[in-house]
Order: C-alpha cells, then sequence, then structure tokens
C-alpha cells in the first residue's frame, strides 16, 4: 500500500480541512511496489497472425519480422522483402469471489474488450553480391507486449476493515519519524490523536484494538472478547486499460548458409490506468459504534525504454535450427501520478461523526531497470511440408531495480520487496505449421510459470496459453488469422495488512485474442 495519500486523507477526516493549513507540505515520495516490477517486466509478444498462430515459437525458425522482439537473426534469412499489417481484438473475462472465513460470498463475472493494431513491420532484403554473406537485411517491426484491459468487481461478507490497515500504516509513519521532524505532518497534529484515540476515532475491529500514546511511539492492548468473528459488508471494484507496445529496429545477415546473426534495439512504451473503489458498511451493527468506510485510489503510469537484443541461428542440416538470444535489461523511465480519497464514519457519544478527503495528488518520476533475458530455442523443417519448433525464454525478476535520479540512487525499501517477493520463470513455447498448398496450419502451447514466491493465496503457480491459426498464400500476397487463449488463477487484495488476516478476492481470469494479418512480399 502507498502510504502518505491514504494518511493524508486520514488526518484530514480526523482534524478537518483546515489541518494541512497549519501543516507543512507532505513529504514526496517514491510510489513503487512490486506490482509496478511485474507489470513492467511481465511480457508476451502478440506479434503477427502466423507468430500468434505457433504459440509465439517461431524463434528458432525466423522470417518473421516479430523475430526482431525474441530473435533478430531470425530475419537473416529472409531473401525478398515484404511487409505486413495486423489488426486484432482482445476479451479478458473476470470471475472473482471474496473468501469469507464463515460460509462463501457469490462470485461476480465482469469483461472487458478493446481492438488494437497488435502489429506491423517490413524487412527490406539486400543483396550483397557475396557467397559467404549473401543476405544483409534491415527491418522494423511494432507489436504489442501486454494489454491490460479488465475489470474486477467483487462484494460479500468478510471479517476485518480497512481501518485494520489505516491504524498500521500510522503507526509505520510515526516509527519511522516523519511527525516530527518537520518533512511531514506537525507533531502537535500526531500528539492530539490521542484524544481522538480516546473518543473513538480509531475503533476497534476483530480484537477491539486500543492504541495509546507514549513517550516512545505507539503500542497495542488486545480484547479478543470484543468484536471477535464480527462480518461486515463490503464491495469494489477495479478497471484498469491501457498497454505495451514496442517498435525495433534491427538489422540481420547470413553467413555461409550456416549461421544467421542480428542485432535489434527495442523502445518499449506503455500507459496504463487503474481506477479503484471500495466501500465497507455495518449493515447489521455486528461492530460498536461503527458506521461505513470507503476508500478510492486513481493511479496513471506512463513510461518510455530502451533494450539491445543480440542473437544467433546455427544450420547444423539444411532442415534444423538451433537459436540462442539474449536481451538486455530495460532501462524505464515513468512518469506516476496517483490519489485517493477516504470517507469515514462513526458514532461516540450518541453522536455522529466522521467525514470525507481527497489525498494531495502525488506526481512522482521514477526509473526501473528490468534485468536480463535468456532465449534458446530449435526448429526443424520437414521438407517443404511445414516445420516444427520449441523456444525458451528465462527472466530473474528478482533482478528488478527501482531506482531514482536517473539510476543512481536506489530506491532501497522497494528493491527489498522485489528480492523478497519475485523470484525467476520459465516461458516455454512449442508449436509448428503444415503446408496444405496454398492454405497453412498452424497451432501451439505455451507454460509459463508465475515469478512469485508466495503462493499462500492459491495463486496459479504456471499459466497456459492455446493458439491456432491458418493462412493464405497466394504468391506475393498472403492473410493470416490466429487466436489465442490464456487463463489462469490470482488473487487480488483491496488493502494490506500485518497484523490481520488480509481480505483476498480469489479470481479466474480468461483471455481471448483474435489477429488477422495482410502482407506482401517481393517488392
Amino acid at each position: 500500500m502507498t502510504r502518505l495519500p491514504l494518511l493524508a486523507a486520514f488526518f484530514l477526516c480526523l482534524f478537518g480541512a483546515d489541518a494541512f493549513a497549519q501543516a507543512d507540505p507532505p513529504p514526496r515520495f517514491l510510489p513503487v511496489r512490486v506490482e509496478d516490477a511485474l507489470r513492467f517486466g511481465n511480457t508476451n509478444v502478440m506479434g503477427s497472425a502466423r507468430f500468434m498462430g505457433t504459440g509465439g515459437s517461431m524463434t528458432p525458425i525466423g522470417v518473421d519480422f516479430t523475430s526482431l522482439h525474441t530473435n533478430p537473426a531470425g530475419i537473416g534469412w529472409n531473401r525478398s522483402s515484404y511487409a505486413a499489417l495486423s489488426a486484432g481484438f482482445a476479451n479478458t473475462a473476470t470471475n472473482a469471489n471474496l473468501r469469507r472465513i464463515s460460509g462463501s460470498n457469490e462470485s461476480t463475472s465482469e469483461s472487458a474488450g478493446s481492438f488494437s493494431v497488435p502489429s506491423a513491420g517490413l524487412v527490406w532484403s539486400g543483396d550483397t553480391r557475396s557467397l559467404l554473406w549473401p543476405t544483409l537485411n534491415f527491418g522494423f517491426s511494432f507489436t504489442r507486449l501486454a494489454d491490460y484491459n479488465e475489470t474486477i468487481n467483487y462484494g460479500g461478507q468478510s471479517q476485518g476493515s480497512i481501518i485494520d490497515a489505516i491504524v498500521e500504516d500510522f503507526i509505520d509513519l510515526y516509527d519511522a519519524d516523519f511527525g516530527d521532524t518537520g518533512e511531514g505532518f506537525r507533531a502537535d497534529l500526531i500528539l492530539d490523536i490521542e484524544d481522538r484515540i480516546g473518543e473513538g476515532a480509531l475503533l476497534p475491529f476483530e480484537d477491539d484494538r486500543i492504541l495509546r500514546l507514549d513517550e516512545l511511539g505507539f503500542y497495542s492492548e488486545f480484547n479478543l472478547d470484543v468484536n471477535e468473528g464480527a462480518e461486515i459488508e463490503r464491495s469494489g471494484t477495479v478497471e484498469r486499460s491501457g498497454s505495451m507496445n514496442e517498435l525495433a529496429f534491427g538489422v540481420g545477415g547470413n553467413y555461409d548458409n550456416k549461421v544467421l546473426w542480428g542485432l535489434s534495439i527495442g523502445i518499449p512504451f506503455m500507459q496504463f490506468t487503474e481506477n479503484k473503489t471500495y466501500q465497507e458498511i455495518d449493515r447489521d451493527n455486528q461492530l460498536e459504534n461503527y458506521e461505513d468506510a470507503s476508500f478510492n485510489e486513481s493511479l496513471e503510469l506512463d513510461g518510455t525504454g530502451a533494450n539491445f537484443k543480440l542473437g544467433a541461428i546455427y544450420l547444423p542440416t539444411p532442415e534444423a535450427r538451433v537459436s540462442v538470444s539474449l536481451q538486455t535489461p530495460t532501462f524505464w523511465t515513468i512518469d506516476e501520478t496517483y490519489f485517493t480519497d477516504l470517507e469515514y464514519n462513526y458514532t461516540a457519544d450518541d453522536e455522529a461523526r466522521g467525514g470525507n478527503a481527497l489525498s494531495p495528488v502525488s506526481q512522482a518520476v521514477v526509473n526501473l531497470r528490468t534485468p536480463w533475458q535468456f532465449n534458446a530455442g530449435f526448429g526443424y523443417l520437414i521438407n517443404r511440408k511445414g516445420f516444427l519448433s520449441a523456444d525458451v525464454n528465462y527472466t530473474n525478476f528478482a533482478g528488478n531495480e527501482f531506482s531514482t535520479e536517473d539510476f543512481a540512487t536506489l530506491e532501497e525499501a522497494a528493491n527489498d520487496d522485489i528480492d523478497a517477493t519475485l523470484k525467476s520463470s520459465i516461458n516455454v513455447r512449442v508449436g509448428g505449421e503444415i503446408n496444405i498448398d496454398p492454405l497453412q496450419v498452424r497451432a501451439g502451447v505455451g507454460y509459463r510459470t508465475v515469478p512469485t514466491q508466495d503462493f499462500r493465496y492459491d495463486e496459479s503457480e504456471s499459466l497456459l496459453t492455446y493458439s491456432g491459426g491458418v493462412g493464405y498464400n497466394a504468391g506475393k500476397f498472403f492473410v493470416d488469422v490466429a487466436a489465442r487463449y490464456e487463463g489462469g488463477n490470482a488473487f487480488y487484495a483491496p488493502y494490506k495488512s500485518f497484523d490481520f488476516e488480509p481480505q483476498v478476492v480469489d479470481t479466474d481470469r480468461s483471455r481471448i485474442t483474435g489477429v488477422i494479418t495482410v502482407g506482401f512480399r517481393g517488392f
């Protein structure tokens, strides 16, 4: 949880809108999280319909301009120039269920669809008139790396409250010495909270949590006999939109029809918007003096990066292909805008109390260095009847690193969280093509391990994708269509709590993507 916007709204609710007029401006902060590292590092090249139809396994086969995003040596085999353009549609369906200790809640389903231009590119084939170096080709490619469009809608009854998380964050803020340094909230405002606690501003949940303030800070006393097992009603929505795409420019060649080589530069860019709404209400008076609370978040990310890819494909026989490639870390510069609003209502001394407030808008520039990626593959041509291919990608997500000041100063807290949460991931893709002139039939499957170290919430440890497609070849003109299905289980936490069981929303996601590619060759 990003703490300071939440706490800013929380203090406003306690003290009124004039509190910040008396206090120094809240400090700037670096709002980076493990989720952001995953969002920027977890990519899946969409490519052309031919590339997608074979499950993304064409890296050792090459020829397709999409290889500029995986192994640029692939364009070294092209003997004629060609260009192609794709159009696509993706639909993401999400089934969500709020966990409940006693009984169960109803699941809710939502879907979100989007049109896109998932790929476009060209390969210009140059004739070197050399027997040892027969080709020197140049390529350009644009492709989609990630689609963020989805909606999660959940609701039901469960134990706990977002106020638990607010109390914990308040303790962390005080212990971090923000309160009396002049960099954050004025010390007298924090000290005045002692009286507010006595009036019930921080209410008991689950265990009648009572907070006191002494010279050393906060400590807690617990009475498990009060409000134990109480459940309140809650609901929420998460709406995400945006995408990550990459421009790639590369060169590839052929040495003696034995070794293909290639180099490309990638310029990824992404836009991401996330709007969260959360509300809880004690309709059945399960908690003494408590009424309701709501917390909404708005996050916008806009980033641009750069990376290099190097690759080679060796032909031990005219039919066989062995490929190796690597991608350097992507150096991202990310603009982030984040703000929240909080409403909190309760009763004290038979008097309705509470309020609502909007946090300050946080605007920050964050740098992210993603880890190296390594690829290897094998392909085999079956005369003129088609091919089989497979490739493997290895990425250690713990290698993500946030920094500021042009990558010179590390953000230690966020990077420690990455080290504790993320691990390596392996992505295996297998596919092939059968030529039934003038048609080509394609199929593929992908297997990816999830790069997280904690499966307490029953998140899928691996994800599967299934692809299929067909192509029509009319000489210089060709058209391909493909579809891909991917699905898996995950979870979403409306807020995080260390002292209490967190709220967990189990999600079952499935996405169907369709692409059509039209191209011309031989110009």
